[in-house]
């Protein structure tokens, strides 16, 4: 079905549909028309002055689509970025020009082995940028230059107000998935641990074999509060934060904890339930360190 300009609209205007997504509608609906027997010279009129092309044109769309069951324009060979030549832009940090330098060698190499000329499609550097522009988005094209954190900037994500150092803490246990010897059994540890989240720095961290309770909190919190000089096993990172945010883990508001915080004078937000996005940080931090003990 085409929608048609009302009569009343600006003078000179164009089609309300563009014309490419018109041909596909029109030519199903006058296709279907023309499997009933009801197809008439003014239906395809009517679909020209809607879409703004001339009869002829209209009647060459049908033609094309009972022969060939096209319903769209015909795609015109070109060049692409193909996923290996997406791994050579990656390996050359977007440097279109080197790439090409590649391509141009490799068939030089390969016109001296056949011992004549051979085709080989070599793109031009023009038509090479054209095809980067086309078919890689702009987070893909930042990722070629800047890297991971450049392409994040094109995400849809949400961010946190900035802040200062120990403005905020995070706390929450993590089972790492690696086996570990422990007097001869296997086991999975998991890490306790306290995460800043103006720096993504990780203050205070406690390793049990087991899963952890309120004492692998105290560890990782006596860790992360404590700070020594540069030669001693606490610090740089540390201190007393302003506030703790916990996921509504019961062991850390134990009684048992909530003592030692309060002692310190440090409040703890208790997180509503179902509401990962407040913790944004932490989950991409918590990912992070999930992939690399892995």
């Amino acid at each position: 079905m085409v929608l048609v300009p009302e009569e009343d609209g600006p003078a000179g205007a164009g089609p309300v549909v563009p014309v490419a997504l018109a041909r596909q509608q029109a030519v199903d609906r006058l296709l279907a028309l023309d499997a009933r027997g009801e197809l008439a010279t003014g239906h395809v009129r009517l679909v020209a002055d809607a879409v703004g092309v001339s009869l002829r044109t209209v009647w060459r769309w049908l033609a094309a689509a009972r022969a060939e069951g096209r319903t769209g324009a015909r795609q015109r060979e070109r060049f692409m970025v193909t996923p290996q030549l997406h791994a050579r832009l990656v390996l050359w940090c977007g440097n279109a020009a080197a790439v090409h330098r590649e391509l141009l060698a490799e068939a030089r190499a390969a016109d001296d082995d056949a011992g004549e000329a051979v085709s080989v499609a070599v793109p031009s550097l023009a038509a090479l940028h054209r095809a980067i522009r086309r078919d890689l988005n702009p987070g893909q094209r930042a990722a070629l230059t800047g890297g991971e954190q450049a392409r994040r900037r094109h995400d849809v994500h949400l961010r946190w107000p900035r802040q200062w150092r120990n403005a905020c803490w995070e706390g929450d246990h993590k089972h790492v998935p690696v086996e570990v010897d422990l007097h001869g059994e296997l086991v999975c540890p998991w890490v306790t641990w306290f995460i800043d989240c103006a720096t993504n720095a990780v203050t205070g961290a406690a390793i049990t074999p087991h899963t952890p309770s309120w004492d692998a909190i105290l560890a990782a919190l006596r860790t992360a509060i404590s700070r020594d000089e540069p030669d001693g096993p606490y610090g740089p990172i540390g201190s007393l934060p302003a506030l703790v945010r916990i996921d509504r883990g019961k062991d850390f508001l134990s009684r048992t904890v909530a003592s030692a915080l309060g002692a310190l004078a440090i409040p703890v937000h208790d997180l509503p339930a179902y509401s990962p996005h407040l913790r944004v940080q932490y989950a991409t931090l918590c990912l992070a360190c999930h992939r690399s003990m892995g």
